[in-house]
């Protein structure tokens, strides 16, 4: 059977072997969601249970009998079954079944994903280091931050939160000087008007590429009213919007200097594609969250004029690469473009 005929037949979530993964620790991902069409099966992992459980007992169901290649019609489907409001769980759920389903679609077409989205798709995908639980204040972080650094990345991001502005403006040039260069930092949402105002007075415009998710809710006036009293500073922000028509108003009233947003929280690679032209009509460069690292190298790969480097989380993704057979490391800043079928990587099942 081609890709061109067949039909979704069986969707289910599967939880992943322990066995071969490692005993499961805290936060881990513990489930895959499996698609079959044609004797064919596509999956991806690693899903955490809530979004999981929403593919098992609702999505999986109203995806049955739906053309493997008809990407977009799914995605309407499933959006459909969880009303118009859908977010947060609803899409993480529906962006989870939507991978599976264009790793179907690469197996019976026996092409990688990437090249299913573009077929002349770059094969070196470069990457920035994100650490975002080490604690800048510990003796061995000037060795941690300089060895990651001269890993090759294409820049490093660390967490700066919880700390007085004056803190917050030393530690994250003391991040850049032993970096030896400029480097993101996250907020993770913890900073407010005030804090942010503050810490952009007393940072040093040369240490921070940007500053991102500096407030606790990522909404058009929040961040417009950040922009209209800032006089420069960098900001990026995405990974917690839902909804392509919220994604616009930000990337035109608010222009960040990075658009951070996720391959799977937004909905999918079906999704996907539209933010990364919105972002690229408005301008703003594209910096894939690491959480959906995998679609993201894809994407990346098949959009290279849209997207650039790709967040590696350098804590948790080896973690969550033990649910795969294999891995996709980087070498010198760049992860290779799985050349396999699909998104590339066996899941543990």
């Amino acid at each position: 059977m081609t890709a061109a005929d067949a039909v979704i037949e069986r969707v289910r979530v599967e939880h992943l072997d322990e066995s071969a993964a490692g005993p499961w620790e805290r936060g881990d991902s513990r489930f895959a969601v499996v698609v079959e069409a044609g004797g064919m099966t596509g999956a991806f992992a690693p899903v955490d249970e809530l979004p999981a459980a929403l593919i098992a007992t609702r999505l999986g169901q109203s995806a049955l009998r739906h053309p493997v290649m008809d990407h977009l019609g799914l995605l309407d489907k499933l959006l459909a079954e969880l009303g118009p409001h859908a977010a947060g769980l609803g899409r993480w759920a529906v962006g989870a079944l939507d991978c599976a389903a264009w790793d179907l679609h690469g197996r019976l077409a026996d092409l990688p994903v990437a090249a299913l989205l573009n077929d002349r798709p770059v094969r070196q995908v470069p990457v920035y280091a994100s650490w975002l639980s080490l604690d800048l204040n510990v003796a061995s972080a000037a060795d941690s931050v300089r060895a990651t650094a001269g890993e090759g990345f294409a820049f490093t991001k660390w967490a700066l939160r919880d700390a007085e502005s004056g803190e917050i403006a030393r530690l994250a040039e003391r991040a850049a000087e032993w970096a030896g260069q400029s480097v993101a930092v996250d907020a993770l949402g913890t900073w407010d008007h005030v804090r942010t105002m503050e810490v952009e007075s007393l940072l040093a415009p040369e240490a921070v590429r940007w500053v991102e998710d500096p407030l606790a809710r990522t909404d058009r006036t929040a961040y417009a009213r950040l922009r209209s009293r800032s006089e420069g500073l960098r900001v990026a922000f995405g990974e917690r919007l839902s909804h392509l028509e919220d994604a616009r108003a930000l990337l035109e009233d608010c222009r960040p200097e990075a658009f951070t947003f996720d391959a799977v929280w937004c909905g999918g690679i079906t999704e996907a594609r539209g933010w990364l032209g919105a972002a690229y009509d408005a301008g703003v460069p594209v910096h894939l969250h690491g959480r959906a690292f995998l679609p993201a190298v894809h994407l990346t790969a098949a959009f290279p004029d849209a997207a650039g480097a790709v967040e590696y989380q350098v804590v948790w993704e080896p973690r969550r690469q033990r649910a795969l057979h294999g891995t996709l490391r980087p070498d010198g800043g760049h992860v290779a473009l799985p050349d396999r079928p699909g998104l590339g990587m066996e899941v543990r099942r």
